[in-house]
């Protein structure tokens, strides 16, 4: 059993600054819908509740998700507010999206109600980009000290090493965080028996960049960029996919630097045209100033696409240098570094070579694992919540990996689907585990491991990359129980 099926009949709550119809939607929006539909799938009752936007309707019901619209960019806080009070004993849990400024939905629920807040980014020194002053330090305000205050305690869900390093060093947030990437899927008409169908690449070098327009993903610096590489490749095109405040001002600085003949701008796409447009071109590059995660990246790199990127927060977590791509020091000259990349990929078999990489990180991505693992924390305080108490294990941003052999492989099973939590997960090669502890070092793992009466042939601390992808080989597995004792 999953902890997606032990969701089977709850109710949830998600609350989002927008839902996928929105003309701004992006890769929160993508989130949000993508887990919520996973959970209904797996028997939930869900519920989401976001802005309204012209066109919309106050209610609908799409994948089997119950859509609750109210207010407008700023109204949908209060209009959510009021329902969470009109309906303060209608859900089991409530996953709080932050785009920035959370719902603070603990302020409206009662006690045994799970909350969860979801951060994606902080948005800290954003808010000086996104609003004008006073509301700049409103934003900031709300974010950091209301935020912190109001969910203290309660588990906050980040979507990358970024994000948590920024909420502890930035937001000064003390909650226990939990790791949750997302997924990364082709559409189903993409996608025959065999994978994906990937179109043939351009013959000449082109750039394909799928993002929502707005002034923190700084797409200017690759449209003043292109002068500089349509003198060194002749010939080449970048195709730009997304709509967003910032289309006019980007068409007509293509306009004045006289780059239009090369740049297209194609605005809001279907998923087939994205795919193909991706996977046509050479490269994607992504200037954004800082990230939660960097969809986008892992998107190209699913029909083999590598990217530039500055390194950034998020972005750093998504590209890995020299196999998937290219990280610029966030001074650096764009077009000199988006040029160098290019000219390696003159090469075919350079460019086969990082395709196969990209491919083969990609697929270490997947929206049911980030369902799964949301899931996961979900059920944790769930469980929580109704026993009145807290975790016998403190918050901390370590995680331990232990490996170790037995005699009983299936015995073994057993005894990791009641004693680990859910957060924890592991997989089996025969009868060798690797298990991997969320939340502990290597004192408090060596402990836990004691009480499975096991002795680790190899205990180290997670990298990095080992929480992002967690055990999310084929034959991996996660405590299914919710009733366990908790090392």
């Amino acid at each position: 059993m999953t902890a997606l099926t032990e969701l089977a009949r709850a109710d949830i709550l998600f609350l989002n600054w927008r839902d996928p119809s929105h003309p701004q939607a992006g890769g929160a929006e993508a989130f949000c819908w993508e887990t919520a539909r996973r959970f209904s799938e797996a028997g939930a009752h869900v519920t989401v509740f976001t802005a309204r936007h012209p066109g919309s309707a106050p209610l609908s019901v799409s994948d089997g998700i119950r859509i609750l619209r109210g207010g407008g960019t700023y109204g949908v806080y209060a209009a959510a507010a009021r329902h969470l009070l009109r309906h303060r004993h209608a859900y089991d849990a409530v996953i709080d999206c932050q785009n920035g400024i959370p719902f603070f939905s603990p302020l409206f629920t009662p006690h045994w109600t799970a909350d969860l807040c979801v951060v994606h980014h902080v948005h800290q020194s954003q808010f000086d980009m996104l609003l004008p002053r006073p509301l700049n330090l409103v934003g900031r305000l709300l974010e950091k000290r209301v935020s912190r205050r109001v969910y203290h305690g309660r588990p906050v869900v980040v979507v990358s090493p970024s994000t948590l390093e920024g909420i502890r060093r930035e937001l000064g947030f003390r909650n226990p965080v939990y790791i949750v990437p997302n997924g990364s899927s082709l559409d189903g008409a993409f996608r025959g028996s065999d994978g994906p169908h990937r179109v043939a690449r351009s013959r000449t070098p082109s750039i394909a960049v799928v993002s929502r327009l707005v002034p923190q993903k700084r797409l200017d610096l690759l449209v003043h960029a292109m002068p500089a590489l349509m003198h060194k490749m002749p010939g080449i095109r970048l195709d730009i996919a997304g709509d967003g405040g910032e289309l006019p001002r980007l068409s007509k600085l293509a306009q004045r630097i006289g780059v239009s003949d090369a740049v297209a701008f194609h605005g809001r796409v279907s998923d087939e045209r994205k795919w193909e447009m991706l996977s046509r071109a050479w490269l994607t590059v992504v200037p954004s100033v800082a990230e939660g995660w960097g969809l986008t990246v892992i998107e190209a790199n699913a029909v083999g696409t590598p990217a530039v990127a500055f390194d950034v927060p998020g972005l750093r977590d998504a590209v890995r240098p020299g196999r998937t791509g290219w990280l610029l020091p966030p001074e650096s000259d764009l077009a000199g570094a988006v040029a160098d990349a290019l000219a390696e990929l003159t090469d075919a078999d350079v460019r086969q070579q990082m395709a196969q990489r990209c491919l083969s990180w990609a697929a270490t991505f997947s929206w049911e694992a980030t369902a799964e693992r949301l899931a996961a924390v979900v059920l944790e305080e769930v469980a929580r919540t109704r026993r009145h108490r807290r975790s016998r294990r403190r918050p901390s941003d370590l995680c331990v990996i232990g490996s170790f052999r037995v005699t009983d492989g299936n015995a073994m099973e057993q005894v990791l689907r009641h004693a680990l939590r859910l957060t924890d997960a592991w997989n089996r090669c025969g009868d060798t585990f690797r298990v991997l502890l969320h939340g502990c070092d290597e004192v408090r793992a060596a402990r836990a491991f004691r009480r499975l009466d096991v002795k680790p042939s190899e205990l180290t601390l997670a990298s990095r990359r080992d929480v992002l992808v967690g055990t999310a080989e084929p034959t991996a597995g996660t405590r299914s129980e919710s009733d366990r004792t908790t090392p």
